[in-house]
């Protein structure tokens, strides 16, 4: 972690009201995908919403960071070259990532932990599971870590000091919770501590790819055992 991906810099400001409608979009997505199932069945029109502005706003974020991702000083390799490189930390980070949500998933079971407000839902629809592993995976946790990850640290920690990393890190890590939209504390630090996984998963590696990968995983894990 000596060093740390550096884009070329717009103006503070610019930087910061793009960040906003960045995080704009991904709450937006997941209020959607919350209000899209119940216990009952899908809400069709809710469905049919989070699909067009999740694939929508997410093919707009992934097309700029992108673009922006040409400026950087070191244009990061190809998944599989960098997953082969950095195959021990990723490891370590969704190793670690799974045992968190399982923990908490055990102490809920148990009765020792409340159940989060606004986690996925259950219900004897089984498409109603197909349809939180798909949002959850592959739209919802890619918006997220580019929001908390990728944009994030372009914009605000370019600096390779071992005090921007450190702060980067923590930072990410309360935008992880907060934009989760967590329904109690419990819910927020749990998001918070996976966020900590990621930034490090990406400052280590210094690919978004690795970081998406380690969310997508955690992801998957969460939606099956809550």
């Amino acid at each position: 972690m000596e060093e740390v991906i550096m884009r070329v810099g717009e103006s503070p400001g610019t930087d910061f009201v793009r960040y906003l409608i960045w995080i704009a979009f991904s709450i937006a997505t997941l209020m959607l995908k919350n209000n899209a199932a119940n216990q009952k069945g899908f809400n069709m029109p809710m469905v049919i919403a989070f699909f067009a502005v999740g694939l929508i706003t997410l093919f707009l974020m992934i097309r700029k960071y992108i673009r922006e991702e040409r400026s950087f000083s070191d244009t990061a390799d190809g998944f599989v070259y960098s997953l082969v490189s950095n195959i021990g930390l990723v490891s370590l980070m969704i190793v670690m990532v799974c045992l968190l949500r399982i923990m908490i998933s055990y102490l809920q079971v148990t009765g020792k932990l409340p159940s989060f407000a606004n986690d996925d839902v259950l219900s004897s629809d089984q498409n109603v599971f197909l349809f939180n592993m798909v949002a959850n995976v592959f739209i919802v946790a890619i918006q997220q870590q580019l929001v908390q990850t990728g944009f994030f640290f372009n914009y605000f920690f370019r600096k390779t000091s071992a005090y921007s990393a450190v702060m980067g890190i923590i930072l990410s890590g309360i935008i992880a919770g907060l934009i989760s939209l967590p329904g109690s504390l419990l819910q927020f630090l749990m998001m918070m501590a996976l966020g900590w996984c990621y930034a490090l998963t990406y400052l280590y590696t210094k690919d978004e790819k690795m970081a998406i990968f380690v969310a997508m995983v955690s992801a998957a894990v969460g939606t099956i055992i809550i």
